[in-house]
């Protein structure tokens, strides 16, 4: 691995530098000529001359400050560019922590308008704070520059001084750079990845100065299923005490596993009812596996515990507490879990992952702050490993169902190296609020699972006898969801149904849209769940369709796919991709629709709708025929068998969903013959 120690720093006006040139890497070609790249350029609709973020760490009270200057000149080429990037964009972060701001345009004629940040920075009424700010910048016109000069200051300690950086942006840039300054009693650690530029560097007994820069680089379409750190140069720092040591698995494991799996013991009043509760709930099957009575604790916590937010005056509340209000927070049930496979003697690990989009771990670099997902593992009786996921605030996971942005990805299991049985004060946070610490632990790499396309999906089955004479479409409704979409769209709708504001938000968009639901459920006749993987979930129920059917005259009816044809579907709304798409899983979106008519009927142009399509990437199947005199049955399924798409691969993706927008744009014209006599 790279690896650079630099343990001075120097005055601001040093004397001597040293440089470091490599090759830029991708998407960062000085191959490309300057005549050329510029052309490329203008031809967008917008361009940095450069972009400059410098970082500044100072030592104050108790901490550091850091300072975060970012100066930006950005051409602006077309009215689209002026759409897109007039505006000034702060986070609510940034703005309420801003030291100081300038914002111009400076005009083709040579003008310049400045912007008034005074407009800018206003609290509404009974406000202590801004929110985020998306400002219109004055004066911005095709062929204009605007030039923005920022510094925002924030007090950070040293767990908290690192970052990820990568040097792109959405528009081209001719020069970008980023740049870390740090006083004596830091070092900066560093690695870069995939060809990321080695740093020039300023270093005397009093500085230390490191210059990140790339030139020519392209600019880049994101979407929700780009990851710039699986393919592009990109680099990770963090400021380190000079008199530190390297960051070992074992800290790891002390200070952030045991920082938010330890239970507490200082709750004596409530500490008694944990144990009854374990009792009450193994009841018979005492004499059961540990693995069996596990299994039967977490399934009460299914079944009776509601999980909610976190509530920082419960921190040191004990899990007896907690079982006795029947409500957990995500970091109560970390605690309880802990407790419950120690109790039992079932050896655990602790299971350190990172959402796919952020990019894989290093686990010879062992980085602060990388670990978004922390969990459990075990064998059970067959030795078989079970990955035990804690519940979020609105979501419980069954035992080996995890969150989709960590399927397929690479974890780091760890479990302290012992060779006797663990002591009650190393078990509990007590008195003196001392975690506990593993002097060593043992460390092993795996992939965590995921599923196929086969097992996630999505059916929507609709049965309608239509009632010509009323002109509506009772109908009869199965809705089944398995895999990954299940846990999707479960942790989506409990969500809904425990946060009010969310639900009203959602409410509220729908009435702005003006979509409505295409099913009006009015009775559920049954519901079936399968609670092992891969988990499932069906549904029932009876009601109306509503806008996939106008009755157009007394005998001609038309279906609008449109409405009726709804696929979770991945968008490809450029011409061309700059990134890979990775997603989650495969999938499967299947649905069948059955409309049966009091008469016979005759379908127009019956023969025009069939599709029957594949690639390497994934297919798009529709079918519509004729069943009898008088139904009409359709079946579309839209799938996707593949995670990774390359961006030289996108016309497959892309194809697939024209053919699913072709179906979308047509009607279904049925023609009710006789319609006042019975059918045949």
């Amino acid at each position: 691995m790279t690896l650079l120690l630099l343990r001075k720093k120097v005055e601001k006006y040093i004397p001597f530098y040293v440089f470091i040139s490599l090759p830029i890497g991708i998407l960062a070609n000085d191959s490309i000529p300057d005549s050329a790249f510029l052309d490329y350029c203008k031809k967008s609709d917008a361009y940095l001359k450069h972009s400059y973020t410098d970082v500044a760490y100072t030592k104050t009270w108790g901490s550091y400050r850091r300072y975060v200057s970012i100066n930006n000149k950005l051409v602006v080429n077309n009215s689209t560019g002026v759409d897109r990037f007039a505006y000034l964009n702060l986070s609510e972060y940034i703005s309420n922590k801003i030291y100081e701001i300038g914002v111009k345009t400076l005009k083709a004629d040579g003008t310049v308008i400045e912007l008034d940040s005074s407009k800018v920075f206003q609290t509404k009424s009974g406000d202590k704070k801004l929110g985020a700010i998306n400002y219109p910048i004055p004066g911005v016109e095709p062929g204009d520059t605007i030039e923005t000069s920022f510094t925002y200051r924030e007090y950070v300690k040293v767990p908290e001084m690192t970052d990820f950086v990568n040097l792109y942006a959405e528009v081209p840039s001719l020069n970008t750079e980023y740049s870390i300054k740090s006083d004596p009693e830091l070092l900066v650690r560093y690695k870069v990845y995939n060809k990321f530029p080695e740093p020039e560097v300023i270093t005397n007994d009093t500085l230390i100065y490191c210059l990140f820069k790339m030139e020519k680089i392209k600019g880049l379409e994101e979407n929700s299923n780009t990851c710039i750190p699986c393919e592009l140069p990109y680099m990770y720092y963090s400021m380190e005490k000079r008199d530190s040591e390297f960051r070992k698995w074992k800290d790891v494991y002390n200070q952030e596993f045991n920082l938010i799996t330890q239970p507490v013991s200082l709750d004596k009043e409530n500490s008694s009812y944990y144990s009854r509760w374990k009792r009450n709930v193994i009841g018979e099957a005492k004499d059961s596996s540990k693995y069996h009575k596990f299994t039967l604790l977490h399934q009460d916590v299914l079944n009776n515990i509601q999980m909610e937010p976190p509530n920082k005056d419960e921190l040191l509340k004990s899990n007896g507490y907690f079982l006795k209000e029947k409500r957990f927070n995500p970091l109560g049930i970390r605690r309880l879990y802990r407790q419950l496979l120690e109790d039992l003697e079932i050896e655990y690990w602790a299971v350190f992952a990172r959402s796919k989009r952020a990019g894989k771990i290093d686990p010879y670099y062992i980085r602060k702050g990388e670990y978004d997902h922390i969990f459990f593992a075990y064998n059970d009786e067959k030795g078989v490993m079970n990955l035990l996921y804690p519940h979020e605030a609105y979501y419980k996971y069954q035992i080996n169902e995890i969150p989709t942005s960590i399927y397929n990805t690479d974890a780091v299991i760890a479990k302290p190296y012992l060779t006797k049985k663990i002591k009650k004060k190393d078990r509990f946070i007590g008195y003196d609020l001392e975690l506990a610490v593993a002097d060593s632990v043992t460390v092993n790499m795996v992939k965590l699972p995921g599923t196929s396309s086969n097992h996630n999906y999505v059916k929507q089955v609709f049965y309608s006898n239509v009632n010509l004479e009323k002109k509506e479409t009772p109908v009869k409704y199965r809705f089944s969801m398995s895999g990954g979409l299940y846990t999707e769209l479960k942790a989506f709708f409990e969500l809904l149904a425990q946060d009010e504001e969310v639900s009203d938000f959602y409410d509220a968009l729908g009435e702005y849209e003006g979509d409505e639901d295409l099913i009006e459920i009015d009775t559920v006749t049954k519901t079936t769940f399968k609670n092992v993987k891969p988990f499932s979930f069906a549904m029932e129920a009876e009601g109306t369709l509503n806008g996939a059917m106008s009755f157009l005259t007394g005998n001609m009816v038309s279906i609008s796919l449109d409405k009726l044809v709804q696929h979770n579907q991945i968008e490809t709304e450029q011409d061309t991709a700059d990134l890979n798409y990775y997603l989650d899983y495969g999938y499967s979106d299947y649905l069948m629709a059955m409309f049966k008519f009091p008469n016979t009927i005759e379908v127009l142009d019956i023969d025009g709708y069939n599709i029957d399509f594949k690639n390497d990437y994934g297919e798009y199947f529709f079918k519509l025929e004729l069943v009898g005199k008088n139904q009409v049955t359709l079946q579309s399924n839209y799938e996707i068998n593949r995670e990774v798409i390359p961006k030289d691969e996108y016309g497959h993706l892309k194809k697939i969903n024209q053919l699913l927008q072709e179906i979308k744009n047509k009607r279904i014209i049925v023609k009710v013959k006789d319609h006042n006599s019975p059918s045949n």
